[in-house]
Formats: structure tokens, C-alpha cells, sequence
């Protein structure tokens, strides 16, 4: 193990989506971390082995979820826990996609002296023909719990509930203890959400950029003017983070991840 770049595990469940599944992998291949291992657990009826035929031996650890029941995402979390090798562990979320440089970011506060990281914000992008070319900052009360990155300790494990998961874990580390990285960063992780006008993913997307009262005014603000709603400031990105949509965008093309575009 080197000293500079401590062994990552990153967990990951396997979804219910192969191609959200592959992509993600795809995502873990290129980080330029350079000390990291894949953990996935498998609970899905049809297995995603046939996706990691090129992945080293040393930098994959794929275990099949064999309980009847998945009680809730923490046991899965857990059952990741227990087979990590890593002196830092990452959550590597299968419909998210991952900027190559993510473990980087966020191991670098590790390094730092602290002993976990979450991203304030992250890109959220909706494969709809209205927003398929427009995604904002979403800025999620407390970050986002799919972007947490911690030191691992046999002393913290997941509470087996179905609802509250990350929270409950979060409340086991001392204040203080866990790095909240600014939207800046947003650009580290783009999550996507799919659906057709007044379904729950498209209200979820409209919802998000709407969600304070600053944001409100300057949604008012926009219509005023006549304005588009992509107008709003949400949705202006840095020259960094237009650069990773731009990826996003191509990779999942490549996996069949976007319908909005021919």
C-alpha cells in the first residue's frame, strides 16, 4: 500500500440497471487514483459478471448477495463494509456517473487529517427532451449521501432500517469529523433522472432548482423577463463542469443511458 494513496474500496451495489451498471464501472476504470478496488455486491436476479471481465483480479472483489430478503440499504452497505481492504472507502453509486478525478478530490481531504468527505452539490440531469441539454447544480440539504468517502472502522456500520440510512450513519462520526465540499465541485458526480412531463423524476427535476426562496425569486425573476427557465442561475455551469457533462453526455450515449437524443 503506498503512503501517498492509501487503498480505495468502492462500494457498489449492483442496481437493477446493467447498463447504468457497466457505465459505472467504465467510471471506476478511469479514475486516476491509482490504489483502488471495486466491492460489488450483486442482489440483482441476473448477474452483472459478464461487465467485468476487464477488470484486473487484485482490483475487484464481487460478491453475490445470497440472503432471500434485502431487508434495506444499509445491510447492503454493510455486507460492502465487511469486504473492503481499504483504508478508505468510497460510495460508488450505479446510476451516477463519476468524474476521473473524484477519489482524488476526496481523498485528498482524508489525507488532510479528516476522516470522511460529501459533496454539497452535484450536476442533475434529466434525459427529457426539454432539459436534455441542460443540467443545474443541485444543492441537497447536508450534500449528497451518494457522494460520501470515509476512513474505514470496523467500530461503524450501518443501521439495518429502510428509511434514514446515511443520516443515522452520518450521527456516528464526531462533528467536525466529515468535510462538506462546496458546489464548486458539483462537476465530481452527475446524477440522472428520467421521465416524461408530470411524472415523479420530471417534478423531482423541476423541484430542485425551485427549492428555497432564493431560488423562487430568481425563478420569478426569469419569468418576468420572458425568459427560458433554463435562464436560472442554477443552471449555469463553470467551464469545468461543462466539460464533464460534455463526457457524462458521450458515455452514456455509448451505453444506451440517453433516449432524449437520436
Amino acid at each position: 500500500m503506498s503512503h501517498d494513496s492509501p487503498l480505495t474500496s468502492c462500494l457498489m451495489p449492483s442496481g437493477n440497471n446493467p447498463a447504468s451498471a457497466a457505465r459505472a464501472v467504465l467510471c471506476f476504470q478511469q479514475q486516476l487514483w491509482p490504489n483502488k478496488e471495486l466491492v460489488i455486491i450483486d442482489y440483482d436476479r441476473e448477474t452483472i459478471t459478464p461487465l467485468l471481465d476487464d477488470l484486473p483480479d487484485k482490483e475487484l472483489q464481487y460478491i453475490r448477495y445470497t440472503e432471500d430478503k434485502i431487508t434495506s440499504p444499509g445491510a447492503v452497505w454493510n455486507k460492502a463494509l465487511e469486504h473492503a481492504k481499504g483504508e478508505f472507502v468510497i460510495h460508488w453509486e450505479p446510476s451516477d456517473w463519476h468524474h476521473p478525478d473524484r477519489i482524488n478530490r476526496q481523498a485528498g481531504l482524508l489525507l488532510d487529517g479528516y476522516q470522511g468527505s460529501r459533496i454539497l452539490g452535484t450536476l442533475l440531469h434529466l434525459d427529457h427532451p426539454d432539459f436534455v441539454h441542460h443540467p443545474y447544480v443541485d444543492l441537497p440539504s447536508g450534500g449528497y449521501s451518494g457522494s460520501m468517502m470515509y476512513r474505514n472502522r470496523d467500530s461503524i456500520r450501518y443501521p439495518v432500517k429502510k428509511t434514514r440510512n446515511d443520516h443515522l450513519f452520518l450521527s456516528q462520526w464526531d462533528k467536525g469529523e466529515i468535510a462538506l465540499m462546496e458546489s464548486d465541485l458539483s462537476w465530481l458526480i452527475v446524477r440522472t433522472l428520467s421521465g416524461e412531463r408530470r411524472s415523479r423524476a420530471y417534478k423531482k427535476f423541476i423541484s430542485g432548482y425551485r427549492n428555497s426562496a432564493g431560488d423562487l425569486a430568481r425563478l420569478a425573476w426569469v419569468k418576468l423577463r420572458g425568459r427560458n427557465m433554463v435562464s436560472h442561475p442554477r443552471f449555469r455551469l463553470s467551464l469545468q463542469a461543462r466539460e464533464s457533462f460534455t463526457r457524462y453526455l458521450r458515455e452514456s450515449k455509448e451505453f444506451g443511458l440517453i433516449t432524449s437524443i437520436s
